[in-house]
């Protein structure tokens, strides 16, 4: 499908998702994260739990929206754009009106999120690849760049319990859930459970891996081995001190030197 008949499929469920938004006479569930954060995982536990009500979306600031394709996948300062009915409804359906909702937003290592996103990526430029911009700060940008320009709040501004992996956050008319996703599935069941207030079963999906980038994958490992410097600076950004202790991060640091 090319072309006009891509935007108008693109469109179509874009209203679907809009009417699913308004059609709901409760709050909705959105699951709101940058790429590669396993969120995907999240998603679907909760859509078995909860039905029309879950809705997920990237991105929430509508300039780092795109309608139509082809899109930069870059802006000019840098940032990630996404194309994404869900990011649109979200928009129109919630942010703008300031509907009441729930979001849940994961958060995961810096380093792993970028050796995700570039394993997608045949080639990469410059020496410091993969852990280069945006990948190396896609979630530092989604948090200052993304979510506090649309919610009007910042992650910075609450303490994260880095004992439970997670925190709740009031900011009217929303609730949020900031989890990390290196939580294991029980604990994922025991916070979405007690936010949404149904039980939740978490489910198993097909990692990168799995999909066919593991040779990528592998790849980008390697190369990562040879940018201790470079993994140094990403774990020493406002958000590693935020979310993960010293002794966190220097256990990741090991993982990813080969050092473990």
């Amino acid at each position: 499908m090319h072309g006009p008949l891509k935007q108008s499929s693109f469109l179509a469920r874009y209203a679907m998702l809009r009417a699913r938004l308004a059609a709901l006479r409760s709050e909705p569930i959105i699951v709101a994260s940058t790429h590669r954060t396993a969120s995907t995982a999240v998603y679907r536990a909760l859509r078995l739990a909860l039905g029309r009500r879950v809705f997920k979306c990237h991105r929430l600031h509508q300039p780092l929206m795109s309608w139509n394709r082809p899109d930069p996948q870059v802006t000019p300062d840098g940032m990630l754009r996404n194309r994404m009915t869900g990011d649109w409804a979200v928009l129109h359906g919630v942010t703008l009106p300031r509907r009441p909702a729930r979001f849940v937003m994961m958060v995961r290592d810096p380093v792993a999120v970028a050796a995700s996103m570039a394993a997608f990526e045949p080639v990469g430029p410059g020496p410091a690849w993969p852990l280069v911009h945006p990948h190396s700060n896609a979630m530092t940008d989604w948090f200052d760049a993304d979510v506090t320009p649309a919610l009007g709040w910042s992650p910075w501004n609450d303490r994260f319990d880095t004992d439970r992996k997670a925190m709740l956050v009031h900011h009217a008319p929303w609730r949020i859930l900031v989890m990390r996703a290196d939580l294991d599935d029980a604990a994922k069941e025991r916070e979405l459970s007690a936010f949404v207030e149904v039980p939740v079963r978490m489910v198993r999906i097909n990692s990168a891996e799995q999909r066919g980038a593991g040779r990528s994958h592998a790849k980008v490992i390697e190369l990562i081995r040879s940018l201790p410097d470079d993994v140094d600076r990403i774990h020493r950004t406002r958000l590693c001190s935020h979310f993960f202790t010293p002794t966190e991060l220097a256990s990741h640091r090991s993982r990813w030197l080969g050092q473990a």
